[in-house]
């Protein structure tokens, strides 16, 4: 498994992450989860990131080991680095700029970062050029990538958006359909010469239809939807399974606007990337998708031959078009990590085995998230 090492680097006293091809992180709010995420693309990608950088005209200190990284990671991280920093990917240190200039190649990770609604202003993508030079390049090369989805042809000619039936199954686009936007769909509209997103909603006279702004749309679909449009570019519609670049899908936070049922819709695109081949790395403050994880690990250790429909069952899916992903899930790797902060110093946990009974209180609470759940259980027995 790839390993990123880290080392005392801004909050983070030390870090050992081995990624699988599905790899989780958990914890309270600034812990260090966006920037590990943050790092593995930076590991990956850095000759990509430094050749986009140039050529947007941003510059960095070349004096410094660190300069190229603290530009990528945005304002203020530059006094983030200390004489004990070290930055390690499969034992090799990141902090350094040479070997920046390689052969033209294009981007092996796609990042969804959590600011994701910001990207969108009044319901269409800023360019890259339209942000601050000290704005996380994360976000602005995502906002980048869901504009250039328009140039490539999504939703032009008034062509729906979602559903789209020869991109995503159809158990899949169902449960997006019913969780999240209810009977709408996902359009561009042109009125005026301004290209803006809509949703289109049956009108209460038949034949009519009603036209809401990006917002006027519920929070959870404005979060969604630019997630839906970046993740399009890994899921091609058509015959052709998986991008021809990109290997790695990163998300963070999938679950923020959304209802539990809209989440679990959320998490049926992250399992169809790993079906079709992508690792896939995802932060969350989500119970639900810790349970969901659980459930899954469990069911691989399992003998029973119902454990295929067992999964199936959990993804509440009853659907043989998704026996195949199901089938997959049963044989990926699963990694998770609790980032935590205990007596001033940030901590790192392995929690992949899930383990209720553990003596480290991090990993029996899986990072914190069920702490909170257990103590309201023990306080109603208590009171009975």
């Amino acid at each position: 498994m790839p390993t990123l090492d880290i080392h005392n680097f801004a909050q983070i006293t030390d870090a050992k992450i081995k990624f699988g091809d599905l790899t989780i992180l958990v914890g309270p709010q600034a812990t260090g989860k966006s920037l590990v995420l943050q790092l593995l693309k930076f590991a990956i990608d850095r000759p990509v990131i430094a050749r986009h950088l140039r050529e947007n005209g941003v510059d960095w200190d070349r004096t410094k080991k660190f300069g190229l990284l603290s530009a990528y990671l945005g304002e203020g991280y530059l006094d983030t680095f200390g004489n004990s920093t070290n930055i390690l990917w499969d034992g090799k240190s990141l902090l350094s700029d040479k070997s920046q200039r390689t052969a033209l190649r294009d981007p092996s990770v796609f990042f969804v970062p959590a600011q994701r609604v910001m990207t969108m202003a009044g319901g269409w993508p800023r360019p890259f050029s339209s942000f601050e030079g000290g704005d996380p390049y994360v976000v602005r090369q995502f906002s980048q990538n869901v504009l250039e989805q328009f140039s490539r042809g999504v939703g032009r000619n008034g062509a729906t958006i979602f559903p789209q039936t020869d991109r995503l199954k159809a158990p899949i686009r169902n449960s997006i359909e019913n969780s999240i936007f209810h009977g709408g769909q996902l359009l561009l509209n042109s009125a005026g010469g301004r290209k803006r997103l809509v949703i289109r909603y049956p009108g209460h006279t038949k034949g009519t239809s009603v036209e809401l702004p990006f917002l006027e749309w519920s929070a959870g679909q404005r979060e969604f939807a630019p997630l839906l449009l970046g993740l399009y570019q890994l899921l091609p519609a058509g015959k052709v399974s998986a991008h021809q670049a990109y290997k790695w899908a990163v998300i963070e936070e999938p679950e923020m606007g959304l209802h539990p049922f809209a989440i679990n819709s959320v998490m049926l695109l992250a399992f169809e990337l790993m079906h079709r081949g992508y690792k896939v790395c995802i932060s969350t403050h989500s119970p639900y998708v810790l349970e969901l994880i659980w459930a899954i690990k469990t069911l691989q250790k399992s003998k029973s031959p119902r454990r295929l429909k067992a999964v199936l069952e959990a993804l509440n899916i009853d659907s043989p078009v998704l026996k195949p992903m199901a089938t997959s899930l049963l044989g990926k790797s699963i990694q998770a990590y609790a980032m935590t902060y205990e007596q001033f110093k940030h901590k790192c946990t392995d929690i992949s085995a899930f383990d209720i009974n553990s003596n480290d209180p991090v990993a029996a609470g899986w990072g914190g998230i069920t702490n909170l759940s257990a103590l309201v259980s023990r306080a109603v027995a208590r009171g009975l």
